[in-house]
């Protein structure tokens, strides 16, 4: 009787040993599971957005002007890393987007002038999320070509009317979100906002002459309300990140998701979009992702769109695609680094923008100097903006108030110098102070490597981008 009391309790702690041993297995084997989980990846792209228009970004600069309204951005901010020398390599929409889907610079990609298109072997986000398991949608704009280099299942269509709620689709895009629970997604929210016609948003929230003006544009009262326009639509920009967080909490994938938020290039007001200048080239880009990234943080790293792609892949699945121009900055956001490119490179194709002629330009920025050579600088530089009535009405009152700012938009010289750190806003062309000469001959050197590297032929390139059209457009004919 005894013996078989001692043999039942043996088998009793047996048996709790078992179950104990099982539960700490499953237990391992969900969290396991839970490591291996890919995070969503949501990416809000704006359009014709100058970086410093953002709330997030009047905290960190003293010499921006502090007008933009945009909590929901802000927000985004506070929650994740704010970078605040982020850079695309064209400051117009098609080839901006095409290096920032593809990971490879305009020239080497293909599509270096706008409405072009890149070449048929290249690959974009949309291919290598699909191979790592994702679906991946893009709603609002395209401006990209061809359809196969960029598979993106549409969740949305481009609407730059006054009246929807979003400028994306919105309700699309919620249903792709919420579509399946058990498949990680990669989505780009392509917003038409802040891109002309600025016929979106609430212009009471800027009364023109309450306005701050960068200083590299000229106060007057036709700027001023173009302005107020423009920042209404930035506005309304936030509210549509408002609405796309607000879907993230409602589907409980906070903590799921890696969050992007980021400006693409300036706006099209003078020495934005078409530039080489950093009101053209520099963008905002804030990311997020809980107890992955640290909160409220910033970094001065140089980063560059073609570094967006590896970086994802990388952070998703500790793979990066061959091939690339980018290199991954995990390390960045891991807090395990604080520097990633030591320059940033830019071009300019002018010859087939609306109302464009042959003006490229080209750039390299290192940490404390830049250097752009407009490699025609006989020519006017010119586009949709400078053959503008009101533009030209701005060029008529300056050269009464002897006045030279806007005239050297349209008329450069061929190589500019600016201390990027005293002169952030390139005011002072210091090319010629020849206490500069060893600055300008290494960043010289080191934008002739770029552009061997790329296969970039400088005038060449620039009469040879009508070859490479994604569709028929008045500057190719």
């Amino acid at each position: 009787m005894i013996l078989k009391k001692i043999l039942s309790f043996a088998g009793i702690l047996l048996a709790l040993s078992v179950s104990s041993t099982s539960a700490m297995a499953s237990n391992s084997d969900k969290t396991e599971t839970k490591k291996t989980v890919k995070p969503n990846i949501v990416l809000i792209l704006a359009d014709d957005m100058s970086w410093f228009d953002v709330g997030a970004y009047h905290k960190r600069f003293e010499d921006v002007p502090k007008n933009a309204i945009t909590p929901n951005i802000d927000k985004i901010a506070s929650e994740g890393m704010l970078f605040t020398r982020s850079f695309t390599a064209t400051a117009m929409c098609a080839p901006t987007r095409m290096q920032l889907y593809t990971g490879i610079y305009p020239v080497r990609n293909g599509a270096y002038g706008n409405h072009t298109r890149v070449y048929d072997d290249v690959k974009s986000a949309a291919h290598y999320f699909r191979e790592l398991g994702y679906r991946v949608g893009l709603s609002g704009k395209g401006h990209i070509f061809p359809r196969k280099a960029f598979p993106f299942e549409r969740t949305g269509r481009e609407n730059k009317g006054a009246e929807e709620e979003s400028s994306f689709g919105i309700e699309q895009t919620r249903k792709f979100m919420a579509r399946n629970k058990n498949q990680p997604f990669f989505l780009v929210i392509a917003s038409a906002n802040p891109h002309g016609p600025w016929n979106r948003g609430d212009s009471s929230l800027y009364p023109p002459n309450e306005l701050k003006l960068p200083i590299f544009l000229n106060d007057t009262p036709g700027l001023r309300y173009r302005l107020s326009k423009y920042l209404a639509e930035v506005s309304d920009l936030d509210r549509e990140v408002g609405l796309i967080d607000a879907e993230i909490d409602k589907l409980d994938i906070k903590n799921d998701t890696i969050f992007i938020f980021t400006s693409e290039q300036g706006s099209s007001l003078p020495f934005g979009k078409w530039t080489n200048y950093d009101a053209g080239l520099r963008n905002a880009f804030i990311i997020r992702w809980p107890n992955k990234i640290d909160a409220n943080v910033s970094t001065d790293a140089m980063i560059e769109y073609v570094d967006v792609v590896p970086t994802l892949t990388d952070l998703a699945s500790n793979t990066i695609p061959e091939n690339l121009d980018g290199k991954s900055f995990k390390a960045v956001l891991q807090g395990k680094a604080s520097k990633h490119k030591t320059h940033v490179f830019g071009i300019q194709t002018s010859l087939n923008v609306h109302e464009g002629a042959p003006y490229p330009i080209r750039s390299v920025r290192g940490k404390k100097f830049k250097l752009i050579h407009n490699l025609i600088p006989g020519n006017n530089f010119s586009n949709v903006v400078t053959n503008n009535s009101w533009f030209k009405e701005e060029l008529a009152t300056e050269k009464k108030a002897a006045n030279d700012n806007y005239a050297g938009y349209v008329k450069r010289p061929e190589f500019e110098l600016y201390n990027i750190i005293k002169d952030p806003f390139e005011q002072i062309n210091i090319i010629n102070q020849p206490q500069y000469a060893r600055q300008v001959n290494g960043l010289k050197k080191a934008l002739a490597r770029w552009m061997e590297q790329q296969g970039d032929l400088g005038i060449e390139t620039e009469f040879s981008v009508c070859d490479r059209k994604g569709f028929n457009h008045r500057g190719c004919n």
